[in-house]
Formats: structure tokens, sequence, C-alpha cells
């Protein structure tokens, strides 16, 4: 489905009638709305620091922008946004921890959301920063070494840990899945060249 430069895919809508179907409180709305302020937080530095969101596309493992080519931002810039979503959410989480009882789901969120994307595996914001880092540091040539190196040794620890917690009988589907994820992105990208 797309609108103008918003694309929502057929599995993101499928994995949201699913999820709020089998949601029995208000947990899947409390999700999407710190995903959208996380998102919020990388389109606002975008627009302050002179860039552009040429395309955004919604899919079942989260949200992807795709800036502009008319208006670059530089690798300082780039840093600046990709860290802005995560710190919008570790500010909410911040937040909303003073707020009492009742926002401990939300601040909880927030939390989780804003320190899995700091994570420096290649799609992730965490690496994203880092290959902007790299390249700051003039190692723009190891971005894609060091990026691809982490990211596989981080998916393969998290996949990992996963099914041990699966067999253990603490297993959750969620973090399996997004282990496995995170673990063919390498995976996919070797393939690719």
């Amino acid at each position: 489905m797309r609108w103008g430069r918003v694309e929502i895919t057929a599995g993101a809508l499928l994995l949201w009638a699913l999820l709020y179907y089998l949601d029995s409180g208000t947990l899947v709305p409390q999700a999407l709305a710190a995903c959208a302020l996380h998102e919020l937080g990388h389109y606002a530095a975008i627009r302050l620091l002179g860039g552009r969101v040429a395309r955004l596309k919604l899919s079942c493992v989260g949200a992807e922008m795709a800036l502009s080519a008319r208006y670059p931002l530089g690798p300082a810039r780039e840093l600046a946004a990709a860290l802005a979503g995560p710190a919008v959410n570790l500010l909410c989480a911040w937040i909303c921890s003073g707020l009492g009882e009742g926002w401990w789901c939300f601040t909880g969120l927030h939390l989780a959301l804003g320190l899995f994307n700091l994570l420096p595996v290649g799609p992730l914001d965490g690496g994203r920063a880092l290959g902007c880092l790299l390249t700051l540091a003039g190692r723009e040539d190891w971005t894609q070494t060091v990026v691809g190196l982490l990211s596989a040794g981080l998916s393969m620890g998290l996949t990992m840990g996963a099914l041990l917690l699966w067999r253990a009988g603490e297993g959750n589907l969620t973090l399996l899945l997004t282990a496995l994820w995170l673990a063919a992105v390498p995976l996919r990208k070797t393939g690719k060249k």
C-alpha cells in the first residue's frame, strides 16, 4: 500500500492485525506509539539538519527512511539523525519513569526500543551511527567490514541466547524472530555482492 512517499507492506499490516488480535491489553497501541515517537525523532533531526526524507517504508521488521539525494546530510549530520530516534525513546523512558506505576509498560517499551536500536548492527541506528563515526575518523574503508563483523557476531549471539532461553522453557517468539532477522541481514548483504 502506498500513499505518496509512505509505503506500508502487507507484512506490516498482517503483523499489526495479528498483534492487535492477540493483545489483551494496551501493549500494541503503546508499542506503536513508542515506534512512532522514535521515527518522529529521526524525522525532526533530519529536517532540522537540512535533509529531506524521500521515502518511508513500514514493514513487519520496522520502519526505514530513505534520505533524498538532493539534500545530503554528510556523516556528522547523519550520525546525529541516526541517534535522534533512540535519544527520543530514552528521553521518553526517563520522563515516563517519573509518572508512576501506570506508566511502567510505556517506560519499558521506550527503554527497550531505544537500547535495542543502539546495537551496532547494520540495519539498526547503532550500525548506521558506527559507520558514520568510522567515516568521520577517516576509516570509511573499514566501515563495511567492522559493521558487518559486529552485525554477524551480535546477531548470532542473540540467536543463540534466544534458542537457549527457548530450550530452558523461557523462550520468547519475538526475541527469536528478531534475532533470526538480524542474523539474516549480514547474509543477505553478502549474497548481493
